[in-house]
């Protein structure tokens, strides 16, 4: 009896640990988007729908504006996936509730299965609203 005791108290602490960990809130507007990389790493468009805003939209590789619902189905259905990331040069400015992120992302990832693995230059407007840090815009640019 002790023993199933203290499995269901094991099992009732590791469910709340991971709902804690999905709903995790940035601290700030570089914490902001870093989580969003993250969540882009780990494929998972639930942590990435808590980090944009409503109006969220990218401005994809090639140019093209991907709005926030378009990225989240993308990422959900596997169209994109991050095989690997690694962010440097970041630097920040702040203007109130507005952060402007910017720096270098070395990646290697696949969208829709064309494989993509350079060096790109990114830009996250993050924003302040209701408490909350979200991500409003972000553009990512190939570095040649």
């Amino acid at each position: 009896m002790k023993t199933l005791a203290l499995i269901i108290l094991g099992l009732a602490f590791s469910i709340v640990t991971n709902a804690q960990m999905t709903n995790v809130q940035p601290m700030d507007g570089l914490d902001c988007s870093n989580l969003f990389f993250k969540a882009l790493l780990e494929e998972d468009a639930t942590a990435l729908e808590g980090l944009i805003s409503d109006d969220f939209s990218v401005v994809g590789l090639q140019g093209q504006p991907i709005e926030g619902r378009a990225l989240l189905q993308a990422v959900s259905q596997g169209f994109i996936v991050v095989d690997s990331g690694m962010l440097s040069a970041a630097r920040t400015r702040t203007y109130g509730d507005v952060v402007l992120v910017n720096g270098l992302w070395n990646v290697r990832a696949r969208i829709e299965n064309n494989g993509f693995q350079g060096e790109l230059s990114y830009m996250f407007v993050c924003v302040k609203s209701g408490g909350k840090w979200k991500v409003a815009a972000a553009q990512f640019t190939p570095v040649q």
